[in-house]
């Protein structure tokens, strides 16, 4: 059984890390697990979790995120660098101590933070493998774009969570392999007792065809073309309604102030907030819909909200941009249309809403692609195969 240690980087559980948690927990078989994680909200919630009790956990404060924004540059930068040998020396002195046999980074920051550890260790324990996660379609910071080059150029491995990742490092892949994300299919399922209940709660009819968006409301997320398309839906399908859930991002005010009003603006919108209770929120709704810009990023990654909703046998439709075509077949499993297009958008969505009594195949349909590509198990499967050394 191989010993792993897992690098945590940031405070808060984020979609990267808690897929991470997943395959760790999953993989108690195959794996002695080791982690290195931030203190934090996230860091609490690991050790308080029986599931996780298995996992060995060390604290390290400067996982913590550096603040760029309210920090000078050069302080910045010494603080990085502080970062950069206090966290690889206690990398590499806790591999020797307990013969870790592969070191996992999770996401750029805690990647590159183990790239003077990496180097002493290929010198000296060339014996121990160095892999790395990328989770993201695109970096907003230039340095991070070049430390994440740097990362698949120096690391053993680098495991991204799409073949929509894999392409922004043109033809340097020859040590890049596509790690598609794992969820528990016992754990987001269609539940009637659930859609019942979130129905009552929030006081929506049996009759009434929910479309739902989860996500940080900015424009790239698509908040306002999906809820101008709705309005026009809205008009035809009296009993529809659009639910919005997510947190206001703070980097966005003018972009979350408009959505705002504009929700006050028509009764059949609705806004949730941030919410905790994922499978409930799918299980009420009808439709989720991923209205994901192919500006300023290129969409998502991949798209968890898609294919934890396809779980839960939804009809699920989305921008044909970033991961998501690897997730939805186009009329099989989902439904695909034209990113930046409010007209595709309003078009697909209304087709979708004059045979919603008539598409129980593709719910079906929907559910077997998460079980053959999207399920946990398939996850920690691959990830042992290339832990062993083969693909």
């Amino acid at each position: 059984m191989l010993n792993v240690l897992y690098v945590f980087g940031g405070e808060k559980a984020s979609g990267a890390e808690k897929v991470i948690e997943r395959l760790v927990v999953q993989n108690t078989a195959h794996v002695n697990a080791h982690l290195f994680i931030s203190p934090g909200n996230f860091a609490q919630t690991l050790l308080d979790d029986p599931n996780s009790s298995f996992v060995k956990k060390t604290l390290v404060s400067r996982l913590k995120k550096l603040n760029r924004s309210g920090t000078g540059k050069l302080k910045f930068y010494l603080n990085a660098l502080l970062n950069y040998f206090s966290i690889s020396w206690l990398v590499y002195r806790y591999v020797m101590k307990n013969k870790i046999d592969v070191v996992h980074a999770n996401t750029i920051v805690p990647a590159s933070y183990l790239l003077p550890a990496l180097w002493f260790s290929k010198v000296f324990n060339p014996q121990v493998k160095w892999f790395w996660s990328d989770h993201d379609l695109k970096y907003f910071s230039s340095l991070d774009h070049k430390l994440s080059a740097l990362c698949v150029k120096t690391f053993d491995l680098t495991l991204v969570v799409s073949e929509a990742v894999k392409t922004k490092y043109g033809s340097h892949t020859a040590k890049i392999e596509v790690l598609y994300n794992g969820l528990n299919i016992s754990e987001f399922k269609s539940d009637a007792a659930l859609r019942k209940a979130f129905r009552q709660n929030h006081k929506i009819n049996e009759q009434t065809v929910i479309i739902g968006l989860a996500g940080t409301i900015q424009p790239r997320k698509g908040q306002l073309a999906l809820m101008n398309a709705f309005i026009k839906i809205n008009k035809e399908f009296a009993e529809s309604r659009l639910l919005l859930a997510g947190p206001p991002s703070a980097d966005e005010p003018v972009y979350v102030d408009d959505v705002l009003k504009a929700i006050k603006q028509n009764p059949s919108i609705k806004y949730m907030g941030k919410i905790s209770d994922m499978v409930s929120f799918y299980n009420g709704c009808d439709i989720i819909v991923n209205n994901s810009s192919n500006e300023g990023g290129g969409g998502e990654s991949l798209g968890t909200t898609l294919y934890e909703a396809m779980a839960c046998k939804k009809i699920v439709a989305a921008s044909a941009t970033g991961g998501s075509p690897e997730i939805i077949d186009n009329k099989i499993n989902g439904y695909l249309f034209k990113p930046d297009s409010a007209e595709d958008v309003y078009q697909i969505l209304r087709d979708i809403m004059v045979n919603i009594n008539g598409l129980e195949k593709i719910k079906e349909n929907a559910r077997i692609k998460v079980h053959e590509r999207f399920n946990i198990l398939a996850m920690a499967e691959r990830y042992n195969l290339l832990l062993s050394n083969k693909k």
